[in-house]
């Protein structure tokens, strides 16, 4: 027998799913709208109904977070706390290794971190900033001229645009590292697509502050 952590409960790996198969969604539709020669691949009957769908999936995707705030609003108070927590030393230490430690993991010895990761912290900080132009831009875009200005509009499309390709460079990220390319990080797509758990010497290893404490408490773990 071997301890677990639980890291993720179902509402949070709910939120995950329903995120990430729309923001794929949104990717690939993204791509047909604004690649001229992928839209005229699919034909113009294909294209209008993904402008539709694309702006079905918008709406989701914006509102998975905050319906799973005002569910839960312990949720809200505990991402931007991670996120916007003072750092300390073995958060500068991390991001000063993080770039060898991907080059190089068995050479690397990586300090211990906290429930979310110094990098991932930046991460998540530029993903809602992300999907705050998304959302502001796709109204915009949604309500159209010539009720909104022909300069608001253009402003609005320059600004998606930037998103969309911000987010892309997000996501080949996200993927090399949660979905378990980079070998460390191998088995941790359990922890939003799984049962939420994550093995005691794994959480040691990445999260080991975090770790630490839920060991202590003994509140969320269990012996499998």
């Amino acid at each position: 027998m071997a301890q677990y952590i639980k890291r993720h409960d179902a509402l949070a790996r709910l939120n995950h799913w329903v995120f990430a198969v729309a923001g794929m969604l949104l990717g690939i539709g993204g791509a047909l709208l604004f690649f001229p020669s992928l839209g005229q691949l699919v034909g113009p009957e294909v294209l209008r109904a993904q402008m539709i769908i694309h702006r079905v999936l918008g709406g989701i995707f914006v509102a998975v977070p905050i319906i799973s705030w005002i569910i839960r609003p312990s949720n809200f108070v505990h991402t931007f706390k991670n996120i916007f927590a003072p750092w300390d030393a073995d958060d500068k230490e991390f991001m000063k290794k993080f770039l060898p430690y991907l080059f190089n993991p068995k050479k690397h010895h990586m300090p211990k971190q906290h429930f979310i990761k110094s990098g991932q912290r930046i991460s998540d900080a530029v993903m809602y900033l992300l999907i705050f132009v998304f959302m502001i831009s796709g109204i915009i875009m949604w309500i159209g001229m010539p009720t909104v200005p022909e300069w608001l509009f253009a402003l609005s499309k320059f600004g998606h645009d930037v998103a969309f390709f911000g987010w892309a460079c997000l996501m080949v990220i996200h993927l090399y590292l949660g979905a378990g390319v980079f070998q460390p990080y191998r088995g941790t797509p359990r922890l939003v697509f799984g049962d939420g758990y994550v093995s005691a010497d794994d959480a040691k290893y990445h999260w080991g502050h975090w770790a630490d404490e839920e060991l202590a408490s003994c509140e969320n773990v269990k012996e499998m």
